[in-house]
């Protein structure tokens, strides 16, 4: 997998692009680097990402389980400071990169999955698309729901559909969700 610095340059690139007051037309490949044009794709352009567009840098050389890695640093590194943007708060920085060897890890059954591009964790297809996308590093996919039980709700809480948190009800907070999601084009 990636080493920290490398890591550190994806996070940065996406933050760049996230917060740059425009950006390019998402087609425009500014970096010449897969990692990097997924990245800022990823932060300023998601709705416009294809399964075409996924083969093509796979092609050119980003393995699928790189762009896994891609996905949960941008995943990882933007949402703090979405939140931060949305509050009036302060943008977060981002910690140092370690030097050294990748120290990420991959799951130890890996399948190709129909509801998804990627590969993800054996076995495939049996959750939602959407949760299982980062499944085959465990790494990443412990970041993601660390995130969620921050932003939104623990994974063991989501087979509950009476949970709350003592605000929304799990209803109202899908109806904003999904309402959110539309507003801003999410192909999810």
């Amino acid at each position: 997998m990636f080493d920290g610095p490398t890591r550190r340059r994806i996070a940065d690139v996406a933050l760049d692009s996230f917060l740059a007051p425009s950006a390019p037309p998402p087609w425009a490949r500014t970096f010449g680097d897969p990692a990097l044009d997924l990245a800022a794709r990823l932060a300023r352009h998601a709705g416009t990402i294809s399964v075409d567009w996924y083969r093509t840098l796979v092609a050119e050389g980003l393995e699928p389980l790189h762009w896994v890695e891609v996905v949960g640093v941008v995943v990882s590194a933007l949402a703090p400071v979405a939140f931060a943007r949305a509050a009036g708060r302060p943008i977060p920085s981002l910690p140092a990169a370690r030097p050294g060897p990748p120290t990420g890890r991959v799951a130890e059954q890996i399948e190709q999955a129909q509801l998804n591009w990627v590969p993800v964790s054996a076995p495939a297809d049996t959750r939602p698309a959407v949760i299982q996308a980062l499944s085959a590093l465990p790494g990443e996919w412990d970041n993601m729901w660390q995130l969620a039980a921050v932003q939104y709700m623990t994974d063991d809480d989501m087979v509950d559909p009476k949970w709350t948190r003592g605000t929304l009800s799990r209803p109202q907070m899908e109806l904003v969700a999904t309402r959110l999601s539309y507003r801003r084009e999410c192909f999810y």
